[in-house]
């Protein structure tokens, strides 16, 4: 009775004495693996039924009464079972298992006699590819939904409430280490202007290729968000007032540059931007420290506009 419910099972489940060798090997698990149970009863295998080379599987390890290298051959991957007092279970990915690669959940319990004594063990295992995909495919969603719901669809730069909590961590950062951080302020000039002549349209098309220009120039610690409007704000960490107004010409000086053709027309239109630069002082309040940047932005503007002003005071 016990065979037939054995080679009945749904479940691909194999069974191995004391001395390694297979007792059992399903029909469900020979669909699972593509290996017979005559070649694999009698073998001291079960490893080829899941890998290419020798390793231990997981009921080897608990005949041998091995629980503590568990963790070394399914790392992260394991932990006691819930249901069955003294079994373990694992999820780990199989590339070429039974002509595919293959998801696989296992549980794996000890079976012993009325003393105790460990007999062999017994493994069953469940496809779970369909679910691990389902589980990733949510995952990879949730990702982009965080990330669409942090960036400005205009311009590819962060947004201004993503702004905000980021420059709450580069202060925090900055008071910890005593490291320098500094911010841009830009506001394109006369955007205003452009958008009565050419429309918003056009005016979209102005946003955009600044938030490239700016993309283009940043290093892998800085970042960048539109602000609101025309305006732009660019956080460098690790950065003092000196060196932020360098690459704050930089961005002036590529964007002053940028061709703009509004409505198709033949002759080019060029925009330029004002830059205001503060670096943060310590223990200053954020509103204080974006405060300084953005009156350092209008001291631009009042100075002539397509210029960087920088003052820390």
């Amino acid at each position: 009775m016990l065979k037939t419910v054995f080679e009945s099972s749904p479940i691909p489940t194999f069974v191995i004495g004391r001395d390694h060798k297979i007792l059992y090997w399903n029909r469900a698990m020979e669909q699972l693996s593509g290996i017979k149970a005559e070649e694999a009863v009698g073998s001291k295998d079960p490893w080829r039924g899941f890998y290419h080379k020798y390793r231990p599987v997981m009921a080897d390890l608990i005949v041998d009464e091995r629980e503590s290298e568990i963790p070394f051959w399914y790392p992260d991957k394991q932990s006691k079972s819930k249901l069955i007092d003294g079994a373990y279970e694992a999820t780990d990915f199989f590339p070429e298992l039974g002509g595919g690669s293959k998801w696989l959940r296992f549980t794996v319990s000890a079976l012993r006699d009325s003393a105790g004594t460990i007999l062999g063990a017994v493994e069953t295992l469940e496809d779970v590819t369909g679910r691990r995909l389902a589980e990733d495919t949510l995952k990879e969603s949730e990702k982009m939904y965080r990330a669409l719901s942090i960036t400005d669809a205009l311009t590819g730069l962060y947004n201004s409430r993503y702004f905000y909590d980021q420059l709450r961590l580069e202060i925090e950062r900055a008071e910890r280490y005593r490291h320098p951080l500094s911010l841009l302020f830009l506001d394109i000039d006369d955007f205003k202007d452009f958008n009565d002549t050419y429309g918003h349209l056009e005016g979209d098309s102005i946003l955009a290729r600044l938030g490239k220009v700016i993309l283009k120039s940043l290093r892998r610690t800085d970042s960048a968000y539109r602000y609101g409007g025309e305006e732009f704000i660019v956080a460098l960490s690790e950065t003092t007032g000196d060196a932020a107004v360098i690459l704050a010409e930089r961005i002036r000086e590529e964007f002053e540059n940028e061709g703009f053709y509004p409505l198709g027309g033949g002759k080019a239109v060029f925009k330029t931007v004002s830059i205001g630069v503060a670096q943060y002082i310590f223990q200053e309040a954020s509103r204080i420290f974006l405060k300084r940047a953005d009156a350092n932005m209008y001291h631009a503007k009042g100075q002539g506009k397509n210029r960087v002003f920088y003052r820390n005071e």
